[in-house]
């Protein structure tokens, strides 16, 4: 892959990264729920701070056409900001939850697309340093995306049973 491929891919990723964070600033006071307001609050810090590393990473490729080394253990992981299963479920308002469906569902297809295109970049990158960040986000992407299905799922099971109504 050539330098301009390189440039490319950040530049777009940048932009991602961009409006990922302003979507969840956005939306982070037009969910309901409070849980979701804090998801959202610490996704809008995390896209940030991948906007960052992204653009590092293009004043490096660009002045030199490398990647720089990338370690991950300097910026931490990108852990499970949901933590479903280590919150009190009973503390969830689901009714509020249930309101918020279309924004997690809207966030779950951003965070799809983000996994998918890191994931792709990183097949085609020949650097180890540029395949090593963009897997990395790519990951953290999945987990991202894997999240928001289960808080989608969630929210929904339990709208399904609060109605007493059982699709399945």
């Amino acid at each position: 892959m050539q330098k301009n491929n390189y440039i490319d891919i950040l530049k777009y990723a940048m932009n991602m990264e961009r409006k990922a964070g302003e979507f969840y600033k956005m939306y982070m006071d037009k969910v309901e729920e409070d849980s979701n307001k804090e998801i959202f609050k610490q996704l809008a810090e995390m896209e940030d701070e991948h906007y960052e590393i992204l653009e590092k990473q293009l004043k490096k490729v660009e002045q030199d056409g490398l990647f720089a080394e990338f370690d991950i253990k300097s910026i931490g992981k990108a852990e499970d900001i949901f933590k479903t299963n280590e919150r009190d479920i009973k503390s969830i308002d689901f009714s509020k939850a249930v309101l918020d469906l279309p924004i997690l569902r809207m966030a779950y297809g951003m965070e799809s697309d983000f996994a998918d295109f890191y994931s792709k970049a990183a097949e085609k990158a020949e650097d180890p340093n540029a395949k090593k960040l963009l897997e990395t986000l790519a990951d953290w992407e999945i987990v991202h995306r894997d999240s928001f299905n289960e808080e989608i799922k969630l929210a929904t099971e339990h709208s399904w049973f609060s109605n007493s109504f059982a699709p399945f």
